[in-house]
């Protein structure tokens, strides 16, 4: 029998029952279902490093590390936000904020919309910057909130509740379009955002949710005014195909079948963050693995975000199980870095990559020539 997901269409039921319900739905869809893109992918596939066989490094020297945010991390990887709001998100975070901790990596929370509507789960996302006191905690609320009239308080109190060291700025207009319940009233919102930014002195970030961002998204985000750019572009998890499971009502189902493919992949939207923005980038979106992540830097990003690895590693409730996935990320990481003479990550910014397929053929589009990147080193 297939699993009923919980989904309101009486806009007078209360909306703190909502948002927790929908995000406890959207953690079991993850896990349950196939809800990766299907005629899209990342782009990432048609990236491939040039291979050193003579490489004259010792693997156990190179220096994964970075700075970001006023903080160093291990290796250039942050936990993408996911959950927060419930019961069964403050035992997850648990785990993953103490893994965090262990490995100083950083982390982002879900959407702290659910916070703000209810006292209940603050602790979900509370218990974050309690098991990682030392770690770059990265905050989260939809630019839909803040198009409904999100005060200069209201940010403050969630950036307070995390003590976050940046804040993210979610923008889903497609997800939220396939919602029933969603958030699609978002005139004058540039302006608004562009209010909160300046009222602030923590660094915010434009981050997108599995459709990318565009060439007129990145001078739009430069425009109001964001630090820095998360590009999570579309390949990996596809949200209208979330919410097209989630929801029974056919108007959404199947519009949600229809944009399941929709966006901007995730290698040509790192691509184009890198030549039009000057702030810190972080590639995600379908990032699955640590050569994924080399090749996210090798195309511009500072760092990158990555969720659902960590969703199925987090399961076995366990510490440790997140360390370990950590640690296999960050040995593959390294062993791009052994295979390409890169000393450390700034070497691997400047490594040679080999462009082909359909990535190429958007870089084309976009007036950039890919064998640039071939002849860099």
């Amino acid at each position: 029998m297939e699993t009923e997901y919980r989904v309101s269409t009486d806009r007078i039921e209360k909306r703190a029952n909502l948002t927790s319900d929908r995000k406890l739905a959207h953690i079991q869809i993850c896990l349950e279902h196939d809800v990766q893109g299907r005629n899209i992918t990342t782009g990432l596939e048609d990236i491939s490093f040039v291979h050193h066989a003579t490489t004259d490094l010792n693997i156990d020297e190179i220096d994964l590390s970075i700075e970001i945010f006023n903080k160093t991390l291990s290796l250039p990887l942050i936990i993408s936000g996911m959950t927060g709001g419930h019961d069964f998100a403050h035992k997850l975070n648990a785990f993953l904020s103490q893994a965090v901790e262990q490995t100083n990596i950083g982390m982002g929370v879900g959407s702290q919309r659910a916070a703000l509507e209810n006292e209940e789960v603050k602790e979900s996302f509370n218990i974050v910057r309690e098991n990682a006191p030392n770690s770059l905690i990265i905050g989260n609320i939809g630019a839909g909130q803040i198009a409904q009239g999100l005060t200069n308080d209201q940010f403050q109190e969630l950036t307070d509740m995390i003590n976050a060291n940046a804040m993210a700025v979610h923008f889903n207009p497609l997800q939220e379009a396939i919602q029933p319940e969603g958030d699609t009233q978002l005139k004058g919102l540039h302006e608004k955002i562009r209010k909160l930014i300046q009222a602030h002195s923590v660094p915010v970030i434009a981050k997108e949710v599995g459709a990318g961002f565009s060439l007129y998204d990145i001078a739009q985000v430069k425009k109001i005014g964001f630090q820095a750019i998360d590009v999570q572009g579309a390949g990996g998890t596809s949200w209208a195909g979330v919410e097209a499971i989630r929801t029974s009502l056919p108007r959404y189902k199947n519009t949600g079948e229809v944009y399941w493919d929709w966006g901007i992949p995730t290698a040509l939207s790192t691509i184009l963050a890198k030549r039009n923005f000057e702030g810190t980038i972080i590639g995600s979106g379908g990032v699955r693995n640590g050569l994924d992540i080399a090749k996210l830097i090798a195309l511009g990003a500072d760092a990158a975000g990555m969720a659902i690895p960590f969703l199925f590693a987090v399961q076995k409730h366990s510490t440790e199980a997140v360390v370990q996935k950590i640690e296999e990320i960050a040995y593959q990481l390294r062993l791009a870095c052994f295979l390409t003479r890169s000393r450390n990550v700034l070497d691997l910014k400047k490594a040679s990559l080999m462009i082909t397929g359909k990535t190429a053929e958007l870089m084309k589009m976009h007036g950039i020539d890919p064998s640039s990147y071939y002849s860099r080193e």
